[in-house]
């Protein structure tokens, strides 16, 4: 049986005072942080800093903690919660958040914290399903990452290639690859600027009342707006099928100008409810007018070289700015100024985009590279083949392109 408040508040606080006085246990997290950061900066030979840790406290972002949401089991309601809770940690000032993709639990056992829905795992069509879902919400995550016991989480034992369950985790694999560049530059803005890459809709339209009442949509940077499906529409535990429930979602578009349906194309304006389309493939996305968009090559992992164009995607309808942070990747250097940005700038009445002077450098830095410019206008979204782009090279001086 779960033990009350009470009872679990006594009995952790009894165990951790074999350690370490109740009055300084808060603590605990950011000192032990703070040691990690410190012994391994000094002695593993020039490696960035990582800690997955699911303990906290203000502050301790800053010696390269992610924190997750702990061993979660998998049902819908905790998928839901996921979301708000990841907004509020970073409302706290902590902007490093993830979550155990698929949950940590996902089967049910005699212990009152391993309540999952689906003892069959993968077999279960509904557990695919809330699989899909968790995915595709991570996928938008500070730190993307499948996690936990009971079932395989590889995206092969969801299905062949082809099977419509695989070819939805396989799609937004890919996107989430394709947007590094611009994840990147959101996670150089909260090392340099205190920025946050996840944010809560009060962050960008703080003046929109419907908006900031809204827990289950979120915005990455100021440039995406991601609304996770949190309900299942295909299948119960059990492989249970579910008859009469629509593929969409509600999804308020704040009143901030027009938005950019991510998959489609299709321009929208702001200020309202929609039914957004979310059939197992989709995750309603939508991209702020005004935004530029970063858009990298096809890619098998971080670390792949390429000579691929990099891709800069501008959605009309409003100016608009961003800034590309780029460094070695790895390494202390860009603690030390090893590292450039290149800031873009979108002129709505002059249909312009302005590429301006690189500033800084870093070993490895690419003094010429190709830019594929694409004016994202209506009807030409991420399901639109016939999108058609413009090259410029790029040595480090300022461009303008007329598109």
């Amino acid at each position: 049986m779960k033990p009350g408040p009470e009872a679990r508040l006594e009995l952790n606080t009894a165990e951790a005072k074999k350690y370490l006085d109740p009055s300084m246990i808060n603590a605990y997290s950011l000192l032990h942080s703070e040691g990690l950061w410190e012994g391994q900066k000094a002695e593993n030979d020039g490696k960035r800093m990582l800690n997955l840790t699911r303990s906290a406290y203000p502050g301790q972002q800053r010696y390269g903690t992610f924190t997750w949401s702990g061993d979660v089991a998998a049902t819908w309601d905790t998928l839901r919660r996921q979301i708000p809770e990841g907004l509020n940690f970073c409302l706290a000032g902590l902007p490093w958040w993830t979550t155990d993709i698929g949950a940590f639990f996902v089967a049910s056992r005699e212990q009152w914290f391993w309540r999952g829905d689906f003892d069959a795992g993968i077999e279960d069509e509904g557990y695919r399903e809330l699989f899909v879902r968790w995915f595709q919400y991570g996928a938008f995550l500070p730190m993307f990452r499948a996690h936990g016991t009971d079932t395989p989480r590889e995206i092969w034992r969801f299905g062949e290639p082809g099977s419509r369950t695989y070819e939805a985790l396989s799609r937004i694999l890919r996107i989430r690859y394709r947007l590094l560049p611009y994840l990147y530059s959101l996670a150089g803005a909260v090392r340099f600027e205190a920025s946050t890459m996840l944010r809560a809709l009060v962050f960008d339209f703080r003046d929109d009342e419907r908006a900031i009442r809204v827990e289950d949509q979120f915005m990455v940077g100021s440039a995406l707006m991601v609304c996770p499906v949190t309900r299942p529409q295909y299948f119960g535990p059990g492989s249970r099928p579910l008859a009469g429930v629509p593929e969409s979602r509600n999804v308020y578009l704040p009143d901030s100008g027009r938005w950019h349906d991510f998959w489609t194309g299709a321009v929208l304006e702001g200020g309202r409810t929609i039914e957004a389309p979310s059939p197992l493939e989709i995750i309603p996305v939508f991209v702020r007018a005004g935004s530029i968009l970063p858009w990298g090559p096809e890619v098998m992992h971080s670390g792949e070289a390429t000579d691929e164009p990099l891709g800069i995607r501008i959605y009309p309808g409003a100016d608009g700015e961003f800034s590309l942070y780029e460094d070695s990747g790895d390494g202390w250097g860009c603690e030390s100024g090893e590292s450039s940005t290149i800031p873009l700038a979108w002129n709505e009445a002059e249909s312009t985009l302005v590429i301006g002077r690189r500033e800084g450098s870093y070993p490895g830095l690419k003094a010429r590279r190709i830019l594929k410019l694409t004016l994202m206008v209506r009807g030409r979204g991420e399901l639109d083949p016939s999108r058609v782009a413009v090259e410029v090279v790029y040595v480090g001086n300022e461009v303008r392109v007329r598109l």
